[in-house]
């Protein structure tokens, strides 16, 4: 180091070097260096250039490795792996993908341009959305049951709006309603441009509750509760038609009343007389039983075209028809006497041809028996006829059961009191015993006998007389 040469300043006076004191001082140094230490100076530094740059250049390739990495990081961003059953559609700026009509994803990993240059929008294709608490009573503590709800209501303490949800029915009644309705995605491109995928199950319950409110007020209180698919029926229809003027693509496939009844404090009187219909339909059903096993009982089971036919008849009857009337019920009894008629019909009609064969036999015999007289009756009718009430009366009197008294002739008019024989009752009252065992068998083999009564022989006269009407003769 070389010393710095003087400047005017070192011959100055003292009065300068004062001033110069007070104003300040200057002082310029120079350094040199030789070429030598110049080479030392870089020799020594080159250590620490060498790290700086092997770091420099670690870092510049971890910057480059993370980058790549985020790129492609970026670029799988826009896979997306969409399960069953769900739906969607992908967009790039905005706009939907896809051909017409194949707008929509499928099922399986989808690759796709990351969000925000891509974007792939999902919705489940089935729910099922619940309005528990829109049309529903407060209940009062969490685990109070319906009945217990119930027994406890007040008719003084009223339904409070905003507390206790419920509907209005066509009557002016209100009731109370939970609902489960089950919706599907048909047009995931039109739900999706309309609505937010979030916002479909909300969107769902505010469309059912308007529909609820709209079609309770068509029913009446007791149709609304009584009434097992029909509400749910018109509910649906609407709220598929407020849908579809929203073109949300949704499609409602069923909705079900959970729950419904009345006011909690009427619900107990409503109750009772659920109960009495209940009571009421089980009886009318028995009743129809009944009817249907007596109707089975007296016609078969075809008896349906029998009671047509009957009716048929007393309307023509009642309308004055007399001939129509007799047609038709000419018409009902052969369709009695048809082989499909069962029941006490068909036994009756049994009854009535095993009869009718008897009775033809019976007469039969008594004509034959009767032409056989025809000759002795013209010789001598009056000899005939006392030989015949001789044998008659000979009949009658060799009965056991008759008793025969003796009295002297001219006694005139007395009253004598006769006791029978003991033998004698007897043998009447076995012989009275034995003609009801008789008839009662032939009850049970659905037999009736026929035989000639007093009153109808007769002998100066025709003795039967049988006529179709009914009305006259014997024989009615």
């Amino acid at each position: 180091m070389t010393p710095a040469p003087s400047s005017p300043e070192d011959s100055a006076t003292p009065s300068d070097q004062g001033h110069a004191v007070r104003t300040g001082k200057r002082a310029q140094l120079a350094v040199s260096a030789s070429s030598v230490d110049r080479a030392s100076m870089r020799e020594a530094m080159n250590p620490a250039n060498e790290s700086l740059g092997e770091a420099l250049r670690l870092s510049y390739r971890l910057l480059q490795v993370a980058m790549c990495g985020l790129v492609v990081t970026f670029l799988f961003s826009g896979f997306q792996s969409v399960p069953e059953g769900v739906t969607g559609m992908r967009t790039i700026f905005g706009r939907v993908t896809g051909e017409p009509g194949d707008e929509t994803i499928q099922p399986g990993l989808q690759p796709f341009w990351p969000y925000p240059v891509g974007e792939t929008l999902m919705m489940p294709l089935r729910r099922t959305v619940e309005v528990r608490d829109a049309f529903w009573p407060t209940l009062g503590a969490k685990d109070t049951t319906l009945e217990q709800a119930t027994d406890a209501a007040d008719a003084n303490n009223p339904i409070r709006p905003g507390r206790d949800g419920s509907v209005i029915t066509a009557d002016g009644d209100l009731a109370h309603l939970q609902l489960a309705v089950e919706y599907s995605v048909v047009d995931p491109v039109a739900a999706l441009r309309q609505i937010n995928p979030e916002q479909v199950d909300r969107l769902v319950e505010k469309v059912l509750e308007g529909a609820v409110v709209q079609v309770a007020a068509q029913f009446t209180l007791s149709d609304l509760l009584e009434q097992r698919d029909l509400p749910a029926a018109e509910i649906r229809a609407k709220m598929q038609a407020r849908l579809n003027g929203l073109e949300s693509g949704i499609h409602v496939a069923s909705v079900t009343l959970t729950e419904r009844t009345a006011p909690l404090a009427v619900r107990n009187a409503l109750r009772r007389v659920q109960i009495a219909r209940e009571d009421m339909k089980t009886a009318l059903e028995r009743a129809r039983q009944e009817a249907n096993a007596k109707l089975v009982g007296a016609a078969g089971p075809n008896y349906g075209e029998v009671l047509a036919l009957i009716a048929q008849y007393e309307s023509q009857l009642t309308a004055g028809h007399q001939q129509e009337a007799d047609a038709t019920l000419v018409q009902i009894g052969v369709r009695f006497e048809q082989p499909d008629v069962g029941g006490e019909a068909a036994r009756i009609i049994l009854r009535a041809r095993s009869s009718g064969s008897l009775l033809s036999s019976t007469l039969a015999n008594e004509a034959r028996r009767v032409e056989g007289l025809a000759a002795s009756y013209h010789e001598n009718p009056r000899q005939l006829i006392q030989q015949l009430w001789l044998e008659a009366v000979r009949e009658a009197m060799s009965k056991q059961e008759v008793e025969v008294f003796a009295l002297p002739p001219g006694i005139g008019h007395y009253v004598v009191h006769v006791k029978s024989s003991p033998d004698v009752m007897q043998t009447r009252r076995d012989a009275e015993l034995a003609r009801k065992k008789q008839a009662a068998a032939m009850m049970n083999f659905d037999m009736q006998s026929f035989q000639l009564g007093s009153k109808q022989i007769m002998i100066d006269k025709a003795g039967r007389r049988l006529d179709k009407s009914g009305d006259k003769g014997f024989g009615r």
